[in-house]
């Protein structure tokens, strides 16, 4: 039976919501197209509807991922009923990304901690996909830590290279030593925190 323009659309976006979550917790060669299409409840067939093949998948699928954690930073906030004492964006940033919410929950969480292991050994194509991805979340970062605008703001790469190192080392020993990657979580916010504009400002001339 042909599918309406409407389920087609619907259908494509359940593939790269799976294929999304499943890449985040097993990594992008633990995860094969009957997994996707099974945890989207459609039939293999149907996955090349949709995508000539799993690399064009994995592509759009970190690519969208990356756009959300980007948009996840740009608009984290102090809660509304903090008070004026509620400290700079970037310590809301922190106290989000840099957590043991963001460690327990890869599946909703940022594509760039989850995957960029893996994208270091996947192909030129991958890797343009997570270079825009990590300068924009760099550049969004630059905006919080310098309270400049977006476009004004030049990438951290500093912050965001510690943020997601934290991530990765505390899911390294999370089980081994649970008490281990609560310390690496907290130390890297504190002292992620406690960097001025100068002790994270990148050096001149770098950037995209």
């Amino acid at each position: 039976m042909r599918v309406s323009r409407q389920q087609a659309a619907a259908n494509r976006e359940r593939v790269l919501d799976a294929a999304s979550a499943l890449f985040r917790v097993n990594g992008l060669t633990g995860v094969s197209i009957d997994d996707i299409t099974k945890a989207a409840g459609l039939t293999h067939g149907g996955f090349y509807g949709h995508f000539d093949s799993k690399a064009a998948l994995t592509e759009e699928a970190c690519a969208r991922g990356a756009r959300d954690s980007i948009t996840a930073v740009q608009h984290e906030q102090a809660p509304a009923d903090s008070g004026s004492d509620a400290g700079s964006p970037l310590r809301w940033v922190l106290e989000d990304y840099v957590s043991a919410a963001h460690r327990d929950n890869p599946q909703s969480r940022c594509t760039v901690a989850a995957l960029a292991g893996d994208a270091g050994r996947a192909s030129v194509e991958l890797q343009h996909v997570f270079a825009s991805g990590i300068t924009g979340m760099a550049r969004a970062l630059g905006s919080a830590a310098h309270a400049q605008a977006d476009g004004d703001a030049a990438p951290d790469y500093f912050l965001l290279a510690g943020m997601v190192g934290a991530i990765v080392l505390s899911r390294a020993v999370r089980e081994a030593d649970p008490a281990l990657s609560d310390r690496i979580l907290a130390e890297t916010r504190h002292r992620l925190a406690a960097c001025g504009p100068d002790d994270a400002a990148p050096p001149s001339g770098s950037g995209h």
